[in-house]
């Protein structure tokens, strides 16, 4: 259909599934091989160091971002000899401390170039999903979980050799299917010039810190929380995040295509979501060993993935935007989560795993879903919202969106401007829209200041005249 145009499953970006299944700062995708002796022996010190070398990266690229070009020449020639030798050698090394344990420097070495290579090839399929929609991203995310889920526990069942060359060949595609899409598509992708009035918007990196601060933290947390709540030793956690990721990955998709006067996804991100996360974490907190607390812990799992789906897809949406370089952005994503990975490996190699190191990352997690859960309504209670879920439009929502996309064939515009139209000729805000779409306010105006231009019209009260032209001849 037409009106879910936006939303038809494109097979490379499933290919993002391979990285979910085999990434090695991914502890759940560690736990394919936990069966193996040697693991608790090795796993470590090869954490450790990869979460180290891929945060050490990702700034690197931050750093460069803001120096050099997208386009310096050998710069992308430099990445993919990065990509593509540390993938082999972090996979290599990975499955030698697999199958023989090895020694310490082959402990380290292995982890470091893993942790380029994770951090290499999440900024590459980044790349990719850049100007994507916020629906559309995680349409796909939401699938390529479900895929991961079932291609972890495949690998998790299945022989030793069998194994590995099933890892091998996932890793490959890992970092071979972004790169080559990344150049043969660079041309086809929307232009990120923009106007003087927008480019002045422009701010170093702490400002755009200070956007994605919400999604950052919550990156944050879930890597800090899976790192010290994780336990090698046994499958149930692992087969719990595993579950929920497959329930949430299935709930998502479904919400995406119905259609409704108000953003389904806003409501469960912004109310539902943080209300029965905080309820779980909770209840696992009070009673852990209860049969309550046993599941409300498999119940917070599902909390975890739904959360990390939606932070992911907000993290891509701002890449969408002309406010600040991808790299910039993704980069920060990445340094978020080896950081959080990495403190929170070196906190269990420490002090061990305990009831009191978890209690207190879970109660943080408490404190952030709490955040979540109040913070429109204190938007809306200062004013700088109409309120939590905007004002209800006065059309048909199918109608509308089948509308705009007619505009949007005939006036070319992107897929964001489509998606920020619909939501001005609802009558939405400038800050409804940012919070819903999990942009900064000044990136919307940087939009709508664009449809302005391509509409030849130069106020909202045009735009919806417009609209409601087309509509009519419709």
């Amino acid at each position: 259909m037409e009106k879910n145009r936006k939303l038809v499953v494109e097979p490379i970006y499933l290919g993002f599934s391979t990285v979910i299944a085999t990434l090695l700062i991914y502890e759940p995708a560690l736990h394919s091989f936990v069966n193996f002796g040697y693991f608790e022996t090795f796993i470590m010190p090869f954490s450790l160091t990869a979460f180290a070398s891929c945060a050490i990266y990702a700034i690197v690229c931050i750093t460069l971002a803001q120096k050099a070009p997208r386009n310096v020449t050998g710069k992308q020639a430099i990445e993919k000899v990065l990509r593509f030798g540390s993938t082999a050698l972090g996979a290599g090394g990975f499955l030698l401390l697999v199958a023989f344990e090895g020694t310490l420097p082959l402990q380290i070495a292995s982890g470091f170039f893993a942790g380029i290579s994770a951090a290499s090839v999440l900024l590459a399929w980044g790349e990719t999903y850049a100007g994507c929609s916020m629906q559309k991203s995680l349409l796909h995310i939401a699938l390529s979980c479900v895929i991961a889920v079932l291609l972890m526990n495949t690998m998790g069942t299945l022989p030793f050799p069998i194994t590995a060359v099933l890892f091998c060949l996932l890793t490959a595609a890992s970092a071979i299917l972004p790169t080559f899409w990344n150049e043969r598509h660079v041309t086809d992708r929307p232009s990120r010039e923009t106007e003087p009035s927008v480019k002045a918007s422009l701010r170093p990196v702490r400002r755009m810190l200070g956007n994605l601060a919400e999604p950052l933290i919550g990156i944050f947390l879930f890597s800090l929380v899976f790192a010290t709540l994780g336990d090698h030793r046994v499958y149930l956690f692992y087969l719990s995040f595993l579950m929920g990721t497959l329930l949430s990955g299935l709930c998502i998709i479904p919400l995406l295509y119905i259609n409704s006067t108000r953003p389904i996804l806003s409501l469960i991100y912004q109310v539902i979501l943080p209300v029965l996360g905080l309820v779980l974490i909770v209840v696992t907190m009070i009673a852990p060993d209860s049969p309550q607390g046993i599941v409300a812990r498999n119940g917070s799992m599902l909390f975890y993935a739904f959360a990390s789906m939606l932070f992911i897809a907000s993290i891509i949406g701002f890449t969408t935007a002309d406010e600040f370089e991808p790299e910039l952005i993704l980069g920060s994503a990445v340094a978020t989560f080896a950081i959080g990975g990495f403190l929170g490996t070196a906190l269990v190699a420490i002090v061990g795993r305990n009831d009191y190191v978890t209690g207190v990352f879970l109660a943080l997690t408490c404190i952030y879903v709490i955040f979540l859960a109040i913070r429109p309504s204190v938007l809306a209670w200062m004013g700088k919202e109409a309120s939590p879920f905007g004002a209800p439009p006065h059309d048909d929502a199918g109608d509308r969106e089948a509308t705009c996309f007619a505009l949007a064939e005939t006036y070319g515009l992107t897929d964001r401007e489509t998606e920020i139209l619909g939501y001005v000729v609802a009558d939405h805000t400038s800050s409804y829209i940012a919070r819903t779409l999990f942009i900064s306010e000044s990136t919307v105006r940087g939009h709508i200041h664009h449809i302005y231009q391509k509409l030849g019209i130069s106020s909202r009260e045009e735009m919806i005249a417009l609209f409601k032209q087309s509509a009519a001849i419709r």
